[in-house]
């Protein structure tokens, strides 16, 4: 119970510390200036790059998409050899675990075959356009 009390207040503690020095702490903000510009307006550089097109854009979203579902097959793969580890011989637990272990290394292979066969085809594209 104490421990819960201790632990309760270093949270609170250090949350209220974080939010005085977030919200006390002055930030000044200054405008990017670029002395190449000849009109009045204000210029951005495109923060994807110069040569950029829908195409590039949607593989880097694909890419981003696919990374994710990867991190959590090899999730998947850590928790089906936690689940090996504790099932104490337990033919069920045995049985789910290597289940587990057997649909995510498949959903890995999925995974890196559907991106490869989806660059080869944004390539395609690429190149007729």
């Amino acid at each position: 119970m104490k421990k819960n009390i201790l632990l309760l207040a270093v949270v609170l503690t250090l949350t209220a510390v974080w939010s005085a020095s977030v919200m006390f702490y002055p930030v000044t903000v200054q405008a990017q200036t670029n002395a190449t510009t000849t009109s009045d307006s204000p210029s951005l550089p495109n923060p994807l790059g110069k040569n950029v097109n829908l195409v590039k854009v949607v593989l880097r979203v694909l890419q981003i998409i696919l990374a994710a579902v990867d991190i959590f097959a090899l999730f998947m793969v850590i928790l089906g050899g936690f689940e090996f580890l504790i099932s104490a011989g337990n033919p069920n637990m045995v049985k789910k675990a290597k289940d587990t272990l057997v649909w995510a290394i498949v959903g890995i292979l999925v995974i890196t075959l559907s991106y490869s066969v989806l660059k080869f085809i944004f390539e395609e594209i690429q190149k007729n356009l």
